[in-house]
């Protein structure tokens, strides 16, 4: 049976997502807390049941953004693209060298990966920020393929960017390995990937993380400099603590 969906869920209860998490909860240095049901980070959703896809309406799912490249849609396609009271988009946040699917010699760490990701020239920051700010009022869910790197990366950014503290963002990303324990009963689920790879240690995020302070001093800053408006990051920081909503006393 599933659960109340009207309910604050720090792990969403839904059985084919073992990595579906709240953004909602954390302190932030502006003394308040993230908005619950307004932003969660999730692994692949190609097997939502229809009692699932039920649960996230009910839950307030109103924006879809979808990390994945191409590739990894063809043959795992998320099946709110085709539901009526949710938009979606796919925004690949991958770079030349990495998807989830394919890793290349070059790259020779997660770490590395990260820090990739967030120099690359395109738009996609850029996109996907358009996006969360032009979203209806609702939740925003996103994800990749496990859930972890991408999607971790933009936790990242949109936890940074609400003023929560580093152990919680990097809290927030190490959970990932252990919720994926269907990931953690294959020997060696994507070819050659080293075994390393598919972990979430915090010096991954960690590494990520210092990058954006020593080269941009903040998330903010980032974001200047990837095209995101100010009165947009203002907006997205808004949506992220629920502020300029009607308090009802």
């Amino acid at each position: 049976m599933m659960k109340n969906a009207k309910l604050n869920w720090v792990r969403l209860p839904i059985n084919s997502l073992e990595n579906c998490r709240e953004l909602g909860g954390y302190s932030t240095e502006y003394g308040d807390q993230t908005k619950w049901h307004s932003f969660l980070r999730s692994s692949d959703m190609s097997k939502l049941s229809k009692e699932e896809i039920v649960f996230l309406r009910e839950y307030g799912v109103k924006t879809v953004i979808d990390l994945r490249g191409e590739d990894e849609i063809e043959t795992h396609k998320n099946p709110l693209a085709e539901e009526d009271f949710c938009e979606y988009y796919n925004i690949p946040f991958i770079t030349e060298q990495v998807s989830d699917i394919t890793f290349s010699s070059n790259v020779n760490s997660i770490g590395d990966f990260y820090i990739d990701l967030l120099k690359q020239n395109n738009d996609s920051v850029k996109r996907i920020f358009d996006v969360i700010d032009q979203a209806e009022e609702g939740c925003i869910i996103f994800h990749c393929a496990a859930g972890k790197d991408r999607t971790g990366i933009l936790a990242m950014l949109l936890l940074g960017l609400a003023g929560v503290e580093k152990k919680d963002i990097v809290s927030n990303y190490e959970v990932t390995y252990t919720n994926l324990e269907s990931l953690q009963q294959i020997e060696n689920p994507h070819g050659d990937i080293p075994k390393e790879f598919l972990y979430s240690n915090r010096d991954y995020i960690i590494r990520a993380y210092e990058y954006i302070l020593h080269t941009y001093q903040s998330v903010e800053h980032y974001l200047l400099e990837k095209g995101v408006g100010k009165d947009m990051i203002d907006r997205v920081k808004g949506r992220l603590l629920g502020l300029g909503e009607t308090v009802v006393s």
